[in-house]
């Protein structure tokens, strides 16, 4: 979906071991810079049970998130747009989902990695 999380950093591996994988639901990213600047996606589900082949607790899981989405965004607003403009605390809160350790991003290096426009960067 072009969010830009995977872009060069993620393995192409396949999510088919319902035992040993898991899956984590991240938000509001986009590589495009129309309408702004690039935007890293941001978790939202640390973890969810890897049950193929219809992975019902994902399913339940976006549609969740799509729908309280879908309610308080303003027209043609895109989910990261929506996020930044209630706040993630207030994003928590709508959505029903706990916040947890895993959602403090604590990466030393956080700003040097993160990709701030489409293009390579080489080093």
């Amino acid at each position: 979906m072009y969010c830009g999380n995977c872009y060069t950093m993620c393995p192409s591996l396949p999510i088919a071991d319902g035992s040993g994988d898991g899956i984590s639901i991240w938000v509001g990213g986009k590589v495009s810079n129309a309408r702004g600047v690039p935007r890293m996606s941001k978790l939202a589900i640390p973890f969810l049970p890897n049950n193929p082949p219809r992975w019902p607790e994902v399913v339940k899981a976006v549609k969740h998130l799509v729908e309280v989405y879908a309610a308080n965004a303003k027209k043609h607003e895109r989910m990261g747009e929506w996020i930044e403009r209630v706040g993630w605390e207030r994003f928590f809160k709508l959505t029903g989902l706990p916040f947890t350790y895993q959602h403090i991003d604590d990466f030393t290096f956080a700003r040097e990695s993160y990709r701030m426009t489409p293009t390579f960067k080489w080093e």
